[in-house]
């Protein structure tokens, strides 16, 4: 896949807003607003990688412009090395800084490593983060909690 040939605006794309009608399956998103591209990133589902992504409220702050476009790429294996291409070429100026919002995140300690490495081998296998795994595992959870003591 030759990067050069992938243009952003012309994908795929719907307002950040929007960002829970977004197709569920796998691919390289990318999050812009007007004519830059501010975060290329990839999933196994887009759908739950931007209802968990830390950074929504980076790209919120954006502005009511802000959209996500979407490459699909159902090769798996590719994934991270389209991603890594990508951001190679296009720059996006959030790859790769602090997010000065992840402080309002919810921080999870394992007391063992085992439950750690076993959770990030998960990760590993669905092509997620170990914080995004665990954010939507926490998030399932508690909506299952919650039709329970609906229907009691």
């Amino acid at each position: 896949m030759n990067v050069k040939t992938i243009n952003p605006f012309e994908l795929p794309s719907l307002p950040l807003d929007n960002y829970l009608q977004l197709p569920s399956y796998q691919a390289i998103y990318f999050v812009f607003s007007e004519d830059e591209i501010a975060y290329i990133g990839k999933t196994k589902n887009l759908t739950q990688r931007l209802k968990a992504h830390n950074r929504r409220k980076q790209f919120t702050k954006m502005g009511d412009k802000t959209r996500i476009a979407w490459l699909e790429c159902s090769d798996t294996q590719l994934l991270g090395q389209i991603e890594t291409a990508l951001i190679n070429y296009f720059k996006p100026k959030l790859n790769g800084t602090n997010n000065p919002d992840a402080s309002d995140r919810l921080t999870v300690y394992f007391s063992d490593d085992t439950t750690l490495k076993k959770i990030e081998e998960w990760a590993k296998e669905e092509n997620r983060s170990a914080t995004n795994l665990v954010a939507t595992l926490l998030a399932k959870a508690v909506q299952d909690k919650d039709k329970q003591e609906k229907s009691a």
